[in-house]
């Protein structure tokens, strides 16, 4: 039996400024979903893995290594206490349910919804929605029926939508309607557009999911979807890819080619300064080039559960290791996400 909430947020020494931290990309897959994604019309396929893990492609490319069996709600909660996690953000991640025959897609979100509300309900658990896209008015439909839920913090999306990018016209009602409501959109990679040349050696899931999310970035950027909807509160994963490396890029080649600032009227990094990012990541290095490029203010916490063997406390090392001050550290692991999604950590106040 894992230990009561206030205990939880405990778990780290008294004063520290990672104890209740506050995990907004963690995964969870109902039964449900994985046989949909195992059926023979799902558009998907599948193999085990010599570990177990039930392997899921996309036109033939690495989208999800998910373990099997899924370990129960116990498992999770007591490694949130070993790492001093107090609230975790539930997602289904790639390839989510955007490639299912419509006439699964539309009544498994409700049933997926359903369920991970359901599970949050009293045990630290907080969810981003699903959507049944590319349906857009059925996904408006869902959105109304669900975002206002207790327990549910904001909706799920991945970098591509069944071939169609974020940018895409066709999802111009959905971006309204997310930004009308000041919604937070969880942005997570997912396998390209066009696979050619990442279908070997898992290079999609291993390598390209980070391309995916810089990509992503710089077409909502040039498209003016930033611009746009200025009160979506975006959240982009794994440090938004290779965004922080690339940040000058961005701006350069906005001055260099006019078809780059035709719909947009601030250069691209202001529209960067108001993302914000998740810091699933197992490299401190990396990590500090991210605070360097971007303000912690931007950074909430990650550990990607259940996908890195080992449990979270790496991730909780990773940045510790990363060089913030102890008050950079609080924002980062609890404060910066308990503003963005309205989070209240169990049992605990600000550190």
């Amino acid at each position: 039996m894992p230990p009561p909430p206030e205990e939880a947020a405990e778990a780290c020494p008294p004063g520290d400024a990672l104890a209740g931290l506050i995990d907004v990309h963690s995964h969870h897959y109902p039964d449900a979903y994985l046989d949909a994604c195992r059926r023979s019309d799902s558009g998907l396929d599948h193999y085990v893995r010599d570990d177990g893990r039930l392997v899921i492609l996309q036109d033939r490319a690495v989208a999800a290594a998910v373990p099997q069996p899924l370990p129960g709600l116990s498992h999770r909660l007591g490694l949130m206490d070993e790492a001093g996690v107090a609230v975790q953000v539930l997602s289904i991640s790639a390839p989510n349910v955007f490639r299912l025959p419509a006439g699964v897609r539309v009544p498994l979100t409700r049933d997926l919804n359903d369920e991970l509300t359901a599970m949050a309900a009293g045990a630290r658990l907080r969810v981003f929605a699903n959507l049944p896209l590319p349906d857009v008015d059925q996904s408006l439909a869902e959105l109304d029926r669900v975002l206002g839920r207790d327990g549910i913090v904001g909706v799920m999306l991945c970098t591509t939508i069944d071939r169609r990018t974020l940018d895409d016209e066709l999802f111009g009602p959905l971006w309204e309607e997310l930004d009308r409501r000041s919604a937070a959109v969880f942005v997570h990679p997912t396998t390209p557009c066009c696979t050619e040349g990442v279908r070997d050696f898992a290079l999609s899931l291993a390598l390209d999911f980070l391309a995916e999310t810089t990509n992503a970035i710089g077409r909502l950027v040039y498209s003016g979807a930033f611009e746009r909807y200025r009160k979506i509160r975006w959240i982009f994963s794994h440090l938004g890819g290779t965004t922080p490396f690339l940040v000058h890029r961005f701006d350069n080649y906005a001055r260099q080619f006019p078809e780059a600032r035709a719909r947009i009227t601030e250069p691209p990094s202001e529209y960067l300064r108001r993302l914000n990012f998740d810091t699933v990541s197992t490299h401190a290095e990396a990590m500090r080039c991210a605070f360097a490029t971007f303000d912690p203010g931007q950074f909430v916490f990650g550990t990607d559960y259940p996908h890195v063997p080992g449990g979270l406390r790496i991730f909780v090392d990773t940045l510790r290791a990363a060089g913030l001050s102890p008050a950079d550290q609080a924002r980062v692991g609890h404060q910066n996400a308990a503003a963005l999604l309205g989070i209240d950590r169990p049992g605990g106040g600000d550190t």
